[in-house]
């Protein structure tokens, strides 16, 4: 390995292990570091106890039309699609506990002037989300001064179209439209072409599509095409620290030095506290850091010996004003007898979840979904194998949360769009699925804010030695 490498990349998760392969087609030296003790960050497939096929720790979703860089990648390894179940019903479970279910691509059958206000806020949603005016100063400042909830409101959201509003917000960030800017929570939209495009399980959606062999193959298979070498694993980063203009200085836990021209950060920002730089950050970017949070967010995976749900004529799609579990999803694999629903418990219902211990988790869990399902806990509980639970609020190396951070009022409007997302220091560039106008929070997100990154990089480089 040279004594001086071009690019450093720290995180071995789909945006830096995207980054890297594109500094490697570029020719140039680099090395990834990398914390944990594995590859694919927020990509984490685990086997099934009963060795019935995978499930998702971590990310889930694909689909096949406009997440053309992870689909590209599942199509290179060969790696097998399963459709979201989308045949049969939707349970939903209303505010005061009754629960009822309606036609997939239906809305729930509340009270006509509930459903009209539901659908009037969704629409303006998601034309706030798709109307380019709306991210350009003066007007991106003024929505990043009220929070999602206080712009709802002022759109004329009624109670019920507030609750919709909150399983959305829960379900993408965990956190409620009270505690995020109303800017933050329409440029994830804006990246998912929209909200109804967000939550949408069929054809175009951002839930269309799951791996069998489970999305952390893609991780895996994409660090395969890079030497042995240049992939060390843990070894997380104690600090960056700038000796010049164009020379880095990364030093690890274990007191390993490594020497670079450029860095690329591949790492969620709330984990930045865990390393020293200096110089000190740009100011905008340690106030976005600084003020950036995860909600709780945690993915109850229940398994069980049949898909009972679709008995009844579910989908496995529920969602609920109440929790527990603010929504869940079918994420059955029929072929294997893989048969699942991946519940996400979140916000304040899943703090008050998470207090519990796990046969009481697992009771409240269960109870809920017999509710929503119409079949009852009984019904439910002999059906039951056993939960799995993906905490991701103790994971160290993503920042202690997931999906990805989010911001309350006053912190990303100031600057232009896209300055945040695209900003580097120096020599240091940032990337990761938060850094990214596209996709925000999934795994093609990742991807483009690696390529984008890597570009920078080798940008850069092009600049310092014009003669390469």
């Amino acid at each position: 390995m040279a004594d001086i490498l071009d690019v450093i990349v720290i995180g071995a998760g789909l945006s830096g292990l995207q980054a890297a392969l594109d500094i490697q087609d570029s020719g140039r030296t680099f090395v990834i570091l990398e914390a944990r003790d594995r590859v694919g960050g927020k990509t984490n497939s685990m086997d099934r106890p009963d060795g019935k096929g995978r499930q998702e720790l971590g990310a889930a979703w694909l689909n096949d039309t406009n997440q053309s860089h992870v689909w590209a990648w599942a199509k290179k390894f060969n790696l097998t699609p399963v459709f979201q179940n989308t045949q049969g019903s939707v349970a939903s479970e209303d505010e005061n506990g009754n629960c009822h279910m309606f036609p997939f691509n239906g809305l729930p059958n509340f009270p006509k002037a509930d459903v009209d206000n539901i659908v009037d806020i969704r629409n303006k949603v998601e034309q706030a989300s798709l109307n380019p005016e709306n991210f350009k100063q003066p007007k991106r400042a003024q929505l990043d001064e009220i929070t999602f909830d206080q712009w709802l409101r002022n759109e004329g959201a009624g109670e019920r179209a507030l609750l919709t509003a909150r399983v959305w917000c829960r379900g993408t960030l965990g956190q409620d439209p009270s505690e995020v800017s109303a800017l933050q929570w329409l440029e994830i939209a804006r990246g998912a072409l929209g909200v109804v495009n967000l939550r949408y399980d069929g054809k175009h959606g951002a839930q269309f599509l799951r791996l069998k062999e489970g999305t952390q193959s893609i991780s895996i298979a994409m660090a395969g095409l890079l030497p042995a070498e240049a992939l060390k694993l843990k070894t997380p980063v104690k600090s960056i620290i700038q000796e010049s203009p164009r020379l880095y200085r990364v030093t690890t836990a274990s007191g390993q030095l490594f020497k670079s021209r450029k860095v690329i950060l591949s790492a969620p920002s709330p984990s930045y506290k865990n390393i020293e730089f200096q110089p000190p950050l740009p100011l905008s970017k340690r106030v976005a850091v600084t003020h950036a949070r995860y909600g709780t967010y945690v993915k109850y995976l229940a398994l069980f010996k049949t898909p009972w749900w679709r008995r009844v004529g579910a989908c496995g799609l529920a969602q609920s004003f109440r929790g527990p579990i603010n929504h869940c999803r079918d994420t059955s694999v029929d072929i294997q007898d893989n048969y699942a629903l991946t519940c996400f418990i979140v916000s304040i219902p899943g703090r008050k979840w998470l207090a519990l211990d796990q046969k009481a988790r697992d009771e409240a869990a269960l109870r809920q979904l017999g509710s929503l399902f119409g079949v009852g806990y009984e019904a439910v509980k002999a059906e039951f194998i056993q939960s799995i639970t993906s905490e991701w609020q103790d994971d160290q190396w993503a920042g202690w949360g997931c999906p990805f951070a989010a911001t309350a009022p006053g912190v990303i409007g100031k600057d232009e769009d896209g300055v945040l997302v695209n900003q580097k220091s120096g020599g240091l560039i940032f990337v990761g699925t938060e850094f990214t106008d596209e996709w925000r929070g999934y795994m093609e997100g990742a991807l483009r804010s690696g390529k984008r990154g890597a570009s920078q990089a080798v940008t850069a480089l092009r600049a310092d030695q014009p003669s390469l």
